[in-house]
């Protein structure tokens, strides 16, 4: 009879859950780059961003940090923004 030995490899991670309509509801207003702008015309219209990642896979894909967003590229176009989440604080 043969013995059977089963690794079970477990894999743990953070997951973070922000309500949909609660993101940073303060900054809804905030004008951000949109879908199918160049790295350049985002670079003339909001500056230098803050922080930025080098591109990773294929296609490239890239992020560009800025006060209140970020901005993700696939090569050069931007293909969505994210407005930074504020938690809220209690009194």
């Amino acid at each position: 009879m043969g013995v059977s030995l089963f690794l079970i490899n477990t894999t743990h991670a953070e997951v973070i859950q922000i309500p949909i309509a609660s993101q940073s509801e303060d900054l809804q207003a905030v004008n951000r780059p949109q879908r199918g702008s160049s790295k350049a015309n985002v670079l003339a219209q909001y500056g230098e961003a803050v922080s930025s990642t080098d591109n990773v896979g294929e296609p490239p894909i890239s992020r560009w940090e800025y006060q209140d967003f970020y901005v993700i590229f696939e090569s050069d176009i931007v293909i969505h923004s994210v407005l930074k989440h504020r938690p809220k604080h209690l009194p």
